[in-house]
């Protein structure tokens, strides 16, 4: 079955030329004039990925990804900011909302092309590499943290906590080997795809997300300056 692709921008002639060219590749694709008529169609179509623009009236594409992301039903959807802010606090704004990436305007069909694929390709579900599981098979205990590999899931304290799926190998990482440090060019390696585009502090957003949402455990996440990040109490 084809991908869906939603495509959000108040400029309809980007929103037909990304369209024509997606379409030409095989994927399902939706376009949208804004925040409030995409969140109508996420309504009512299930959406593989969207391709959303930033600075667009009434709502703005950040607004919009953090509602998208605050609610279950749709965190996991995978987003790419499509936009003319290029300022390295706009992308890590991006990354901290929870955005899989970020392409600057003007862009290239073919650069838009390879993203989408490239965050397609590792949305998809797949096993997480480089973990060892304890006490049960394909689940990982950490006092009253619950990692579920074959379902993706996080719970903490019995309550199921949304997670996207970087966020989730990077909790699943570090839990298996609690009190080992990695490093930022580790955890790179081992969660981040080859021909993923990340910036110097993305692990570290990443980790300070992570911290938020496990509560009580964020604490656990320590920093070991100069080294990188563990799993300690």
């Amino acid at each position: 079955m084809a991908k869906r692709i939603l495509i959000v921008d108040d400029e309809p002639d980007i929103c037909e030329i990304l369209r024509f060219n997606l379409e030409m590749e095989g994927y399902d694709v939706l376009t949208a004039e804004g925040a409030e008529e995409g969140q109508k169609i996420v309504n009512k179509k299930p959406i593989d990925l969207i391709l959303l623009d930033v600075m667009m009236t009434h709502k703005s594409g950040f607004e919009w990804a953090r509602e998208l992301k605050a609610s279950p039903h749709t965190a996991e959807i995978p987003i790419i900011f499509c936009t003319a802010k290029t300022m390295e606090e706009d992308l890590l704004q991006g990354f901290a909302l929870g955005s899989d990436d970020y392409i600057c305007k003007p862009f290239r069909i073919s650069e838009v092309k390879a993203r989408v694929k490239a965050v397609l390709r590792r949305t998809l579900p797949e096993p997480i590499e480089e973990v060892e599981t304890h006490q049960e098979e394909d689940v990982i205990r950490y006092e009253g943290i619950v990692l579920y590999l074959d379902r993706k899931e996080c719970f903490v304290d019995d309550e199921e906590v949304p997670f996207t799926k970087l966020e989730f190998e990077l909790l699943a990482l570090l839990l298996s080997k609690p009190g080992q440090v990695f490093s930022r060019e580790k955890i790179l390696q081992t969660v981040w795809p080859s021909d993923a585009i990340v910036l110097d502090r993305t692990v570290d957003v990443n980790i300070t997300r992570i911290r938020k949402k496990i509560g009580r455990y964020g604490e656990c996440l320590r920093t070991k300056f100069g080294y990188g990040y563990m799993f300690s109490r």
